[in-house]
């Protein structure tokens, strides 16, 4: 029995083949590395909050989850150990997720010593802090890997030779980075990709007091997203470029990079805010907001396709809340509201942004309540943003509303569908004129107009204690 009780304390839950693992300084095994060759594919690495001064491993399984459980972070700091010459973490399972661990100090001898060195197949990363190592996170080049980096800071990375950044992922398949926070790197890029399809929503990719080089450097092209992201160059950039894609080479087979609702700011006296390689096959941009002075496109594209974007040289003129401290939410009268347009979509991504970043690392819902969108990562809201929701409901917003007869309209959700459901829209005399199916995390849909005739028509779904909302077409 007492060999029972032992093994029951140990592993808590030992159903469905998986294993929780408990890690801490209280715990049988006290640091991380006493479990990283124990484990299974498939298990929970579940380490306490606090200081792990010098530890440092590998981890071999996959599908695992590595967490911190409680408030605060599980904090990694290499005081001069590295595993494998690379890495505080070296992470050569697939599909592992880490979450709420910070990873500081990591010096190795080639001068890239990371917080995680990633070698397996994908990686989700929430929650993380990786700072003061000679390169925030570095990947493979495996091509086929999925990243998501969600609600994560990097910060103060980099050796100072230029080839070492706060993050740095190799020719992979796709990045996707949310409500990251990215700051002060050191000579190095806030953010360096060579994937070749970059999402980029809603970060805020600011330089600051550091001195380093590109905010956002996509130096091999291929498809990137930017949607929604605040974005500064600081005075001590060693690089005027802001946003650089396709400068080192065009390997991937599209060259295309998408910029909407975005806030960029430079800060320097002069600059390029956003510039890519002669011969690249688009550049798109609609209802973006450049700051400060320096110029605005620098390379040759086969098409170009720039509109609804406000240009100020002057930052006060741009009447935001408070820029010299990055709050660039607008203040009233701003140029920037109701300035913009229904942006639509690119390569069936939506370009409406649907989310506004939220410091630190948060973010909440974006409204619009004007006759048109704002320009920029903001709408103009006369009460603050909110990063909890009310609890239980679900808000809809229709925009524009009421719509010229043939303009799309958005139906915006505060929180993801839980569930699959049809949203069914009905004219007054209750015959049902046309039917969408909403999928399980969806918080958009578009209406296409173009085959209603003018009147007023009811919106219902039913899964949302079966309200309804009135659409006007004109």
């Amino acid at each position: 029995m007492k060999h029972l009780l032992i093994l029951s304390c140990l592993f808590l839950y030992g159903t469905s083949g998986a294993t929780t693992w408990l890690v801490g300084p209280t715990r049988q095994y006290t640091v991380p590395s006493a479990v990283s060759n124990l484990v299974a594919q498939g298990d929970t690495i579940n380490i306490d909050p606090g200081l792990y001064t010098g530890d440092v491993t590998k981890w071999f399984a996959s599908n695992l989850v590595i967490r911190c459980i409680g408030p605060g972070y599980a904090h990694l700091e290499a005081n001069g150990n590295y595993a494998e010459g690379k890495a505080i973490w070296v992470i050569k399972g697939a599909n592992c997720t880490v979450e709420g661990i910070e990873f500081s100090g990591c010096k190795v001898p080639d001068h890239n010593g990371a917080g995680i060195r990633q070698e397996g197949q994908h990686l989700t990363l929430r929650n993380c802090f990786f700072h003061h190592n000679e390169m925030g996170i570095l990947t493979s080049n495996d091509g086929i890997s999925d990243y998501v980096f969600e609600s994560c800071e990097f910060s103060f990375n980099g050796f100072g030779d230029g080839y070492s950044h706060n993050i740095y992922v190799g020719s992979v398949n796709s990045l996707t980075m949310r409500y990251c926070y990215s700051h002060d790197a050191h000579v190095g890029h806030l953010v360096k990709s060579r994937a070749r399809y970059n999402y980029l929503y809603y970060n805020r990719f600011t330089l600051e007091n550091g001195d380093g080089s590109y905010e956002v450097d996509l130096p091999n092209g291929g498809r990137a997203y930017l949607i929604g992201n605040l974005i500064e160059q600081g005075i001590n950039s060693q690089n005027t470029g802001i946003v650089s894609f396709a400068a080192e080479n065009q390997n991937h087979p599209e060259q295309e990079i998408i910029l909407a609702h975005n806030t960029i700011v430079n800060n320097r006296t002069s600059g390029r805010f956003v510039q890519f390689s002669n011969g690249i096959d688009l550049v798109k941009m609609v209802n973006n907001l450049f700051l400060g002075a320096g110029t605005l496109l620098q390379g040759t594209t086969t098409q170009i396709d720039t509109t609804n974007n406000l240009r100020i040289t002057s930052l006060a003129a741009g009447l935001l809340t408070d820029p010299a401290n990055y709050d660039y939410s607008l203040s009233a009268n701003s140029p920037c509201i109701n300035a913009g347009i229904q942006p639509g979509e690119y390569a069936g991504i939506p370009l409406m942004a649907t989310s506004a970043y939220l410091h630190p690392m948060g973010h909440t819902a974006r409204w619009y309540s004007g006759s048109a969108p704002d320009v920029g990562a903001y709408e103009f809201l006369t009460s603050p943003y909110r990063s909890i929701p009310d609890p239980g409901i679900t808000r809809v917003q229709i925009f524009p509303n009421p719509a010229v007869k043939g303009m799309p309209v958005l139906v915006q959700f505060s929180e993801p569908m839980l569930q699959p459901a049809p949203l069914t829209i009905w004219d007054l005399q209750g015959r049902l004129i046309s039917q969408n199916n909403l999928e399980k995390g969806q918080t958009t849909v578009e209406i296409s107009t173009g085959m209603l005739s003018p009147g007023l028509y009811r919106i219902q779904i039913p899964s949302l204690n079966q309200q309804s909302w009135i659409m006007t077409v004109l």
